[in-house]
């Protein structure tokens, strides 16, 4: 294990700072940094403190970069009541062996520390995962602290038939664990002891009730099995719904991972061929969730803003770094493939999985796939560009021209917005006249208007067909990171006082537009913004991406 170390000792002022440091600080403080590799996990942690007095609530910012200036991690926290601060992240989207470059800001400052990471995965097929306690769970709890169920000494009892897995608990077991948690623990998981690709796993209400009594009302319910596993926060299931569960005599969550059916993976071979997609990688996943209680089944199909994580198990996939790994949903109304948040995860022993995220359950096709155009080799963007490109969020103008410095239009970009969130199987109308109702963007724009996403020039006027602005594209990229999280701190006007074409930003889009820059949806490193220039295709693909790599969806 590699452990590096940065003292940061310097001027910190409120906000986050991209440009010198103030001659006059107004605040001496000192903030730690330590890095560490193992395998494909980093953990960057330290603390940040004022003359000895750890300093809470504060902010902090973190930015892991290739040293060629490629952004590969976006993320944010906050102090806790000791000042300390921790990120962890996987790199797992096979990227090569070298040095890396992760840098924190705190109230301002920004220092950097390097480190190395050692790629072991190759390409090749994925190994499997042993059955056991925690069956690698780790893609999706980020090494958070879990009460685990596995055996029937930990209340597991199986009932196996025809090749499918029966999971109920035993409560008297299953609540000694859960009250035998140490502190600080927020997951409760479930690891099915068997190989079958059918899993279903009971959850009484007692046991639900006692995980949010002792482990608080945001806990997890975490299902691992043999196609995928199943993380679910407490918070994302309707209140009212869960009520209904946990104040029910035989009330229950009750959870499937299960291989697809052949019906659906019949039609779903055939809609593959027909939006012209590789052939799946393995076996399409499908993932529910059903509330029981009073003798009625309700199925949890959407949980509206709040993203769920799934998980599907890659063994014996062979992947190849020439090709983009990702998930596809099978809509289930339309019948269409659309694609889904999702990143793979590995490890330095050869195991896989597919990382999805969503806000809602179906069925999860995973797929590599790799497309090429002959007219972006000299494009800034071309990376991004090529990994949207491969996820089937972005096509070309053609199969083999991009346009990179074409314009986009407002309609267009709608599009994109609702396929890379996955949000496209929602519901939604508008309002807009110019809006028909049978066009390829009618229902991406009513499901951004009704989500709050988009908004027209007025309440009557879309105008889909203009171009769309650097400036708009910023304020929808804010309004998406808003709708997946809570919207983080900006200073608006330490922000923008770096930019030189500040006084052309729109009044209504200042705050949006720095928040943009301060997350690396916007380049941090620009001195202009051009906000109310039309955007091109090139700025828009890469704006979305930095927008998905911030939010973890790629």
């Amino acid at each position: 294990m590699n452990w590096k170390r940065l003292a940061l000792t310097g001027c910190l002022t409120a906000g986050l700072l991209l440009g010198p440091i103030p001659v006059a600080p107004a605040v001496y403080a000192d903030t730690t940094i330590a890095i560490k590799t193992y395998g494909s996990g980093v953990t960057a942690e330290g603390v940040y403190q004022d003359r000895g007095v750890s300093l809470r609530g504060t902010p902090v910012f973190l930015t892991v970069e290739s040293l060629d200036g490629d952004t590969v991690h976006l993320d944010q926290t906050k102090t806790d009541e000791n000042g300390i601060y921790r990120f962890d992240w996987t790199m797992a989207q096979d990227f090569p062996s070298g040095l890396y470059r992760a840098t924190v800001s705190v109230q301002g400052e920004q220092k950097s520390s390097t480190f190395n990471f050692v790629s072991k995965k190759g390409d090749g097929m994925v190994s499997p995962i042993d059955t056991g306690p925690y069956r690698f769970t780790g893609e999706l709890n980020s090494g958070q602290k879990q009460t685990v169920l596995y055996d029937s000494g930990t209340g597991v009892q199986v009932e196996r038939r025809s090749g499918m897995s029966f999971v109920t608990l035993n409560e008297s077991r299953a609540l000694s664990a859960v009250r035998g948690a140490t502190t600080g623990t927020t997951y409760l998981t479930i690891s099915v002891p068997t190989t079958d690709r059918y899993a279903q796993v009971t959850i009484p209400a007692a046991v639900i009730k006692e995980v949010i009594n002792r482990f608080g009302r945001s806990a997890h319910l975490l299902i691992a099995a043999e196609a995928g596993s199943y993380d679910l926060p407490l918070p994302a299931v309707n209140e009212t719904l869960l009520n209904s569960v946990l104040n029910s005599n035989g009330g229950s969550l009750q959870f499937t991972i299960a291989s697809a059916e052949q019906t659906d993976r019949t039609a779903i071979q055939t809609k593959l061929q027909v939006q012209k997609i590789n052939n799946p990688m393995l076996m399409p996943v499908q993932f529910g969730v059903q509330a029981l209680f009073g003798g009625q089944s309700v199925p949890l199909l959407d949980y509206g803003n709040r993203f769920v994580q799934v998980s599907i198990d890659l063994t014996g996939a062979v992947l190849s770094s020439d090709q983009t790994a990702s998930a596809l949903f099978y809509h289930p109304r339309d019948e269409h493939l659309v694609p889904s948040p999702s990143k793979l995860f590995r490890d330095t022993v050869g195991h896989g999985k597919l990382v999805i995220k969503r806000s809602g359950n179906g069925i999860y096709v995973p797929i590599q796939d790799a497309k090429s155009f002959t007219d972006i080799q000299y494009t800034p963007q071309r990376s991004k560009i090529q990994e949207l490109s491969n996820r089937h969020i972005i096509n070309g103008r053609t199969t083999t021209s991009f346009a990179p410095q074409g314009n986009i239009t407002r309609a267009e970009f709608a599009t994109l917005m609702m396929l890379s969130l996955g949000l496209s199987d929602k519901q939604g109308t508008s309002l807009f006249r110019d809006v028909p109702k049978n066009t390829w963007f009618t229902k991406p724009v009513g499901i951004g208007s009704t989500l709050g996403l988009i908004s027209g020039h007025d309440a009557w006027t879309f105008a889909p067909h203009s171009p769309i602005t650097r400036e708009e594209i910023a304020s929808l990229m804010v309004r998406c990171l808003s709708f997946v999280e809570q919207r983080p701190y900006v200073d608006t006007t330490r922000i923008l006082g770096q930019v030189q074409d500040r006084n052309n930003v729109s009044s209504w889009a200042r705050e949006d537009v720095a928040l943009a820059i301060s997350t690396g949806i916007l380049d941090k490193n620009i001195s202009s913004v051009e906000p109310r220039r039309a955007a091109t295709r090139a700025e828009s693909a890469d704006m979305l991406y930095n927008l998905l790599t911030y939010l973890k969806m790629i």
